[in-house]
């Protein structure tokens, strides 16, 4: 008879399979990644896997998760750096600085492949209103640190959306993609920020 984890071999457990599906989410993708060599990393067996998570789907979502807030958390970095600045700085400084961390942090295939794919093993609701997409974050991100927009906000959330779209195509645009994203941003912040 197998004895029980330790609360210690627990969290150690949870960190590698956790480290596992980052590190193939970012080189394999989701669908790719087997569960046998996500527990085979982590030193379990398979059916061990199932008292840590509930699918290997869930495990890739609290991945996302993690960057998301990663993402965000760069983003409020620059919005607190800012606090003297005007409304339209503070924003543009958030929004561009969230849109960077996504691409250092190398997540725009997955982003742009498998999120799509974990969405149907996510509560509708939340796969409907939030995707994990970051242009949802960084707009309710905006709303809480009491930035005033001048468009209704389904315009405004849908210029972040349109942003986040094209940083999910930026091997498309070349080199040239933060320098314009800059101006969109500028742009986009001038016009609908007070």
């Amino acid at each position: 008879m197998a004895l029980p984890f330790t609360d210690q071999q627990r969290s150690a457990i949870r960190q590698k399979l956790f480290e596992s599906a980052q590190r193939h989410a970012l080189s394999d993708g989701v669908q790719k990644t087997s569960l046998d060599t996500l527990t085979s990393e982590a030193g379990i067996s398979k059916s061990s896997f199932y008292k840590f998570f509930e699918s290997k789907e869930q495990l890739f979502i609290e991945v996302a998760r993690a960057w998301e807030s990663d993402v965000i958390g760069v983003g409020l970095l620059a919005l607190s750096q800012s606090k003297q600045s005007s409304d339209k700085e503070r924003a543009a400084a958030f929004v561009y600085r969230a849109f960077e961390r996504i691409h250092q942090l190398g997540i725009t295939r997955f982003l742009r492949e498998d999120m799509p794919y974990l969405n149907a093993f996510m509560p509708q609701e939340l796969a409907r209103t939030h995707c994990l997409s970051s242009a949802r974050s960084i707009f309710d991100t905006l709303r809480q640190a009491q930035v005033h927009f001048t468009a209704p906000d389904e315009v405004v959330l849908s210029v972040i959306q349109l942003m986040y779209l094209s940083i999910l195509n930026i091997g498309d645009i070349g080199e040239s993609f933060f320098p314009a994203l800059h101006t969109l941003v500028q742009s986009a912040c001038d016009r609908l920020v007070a």
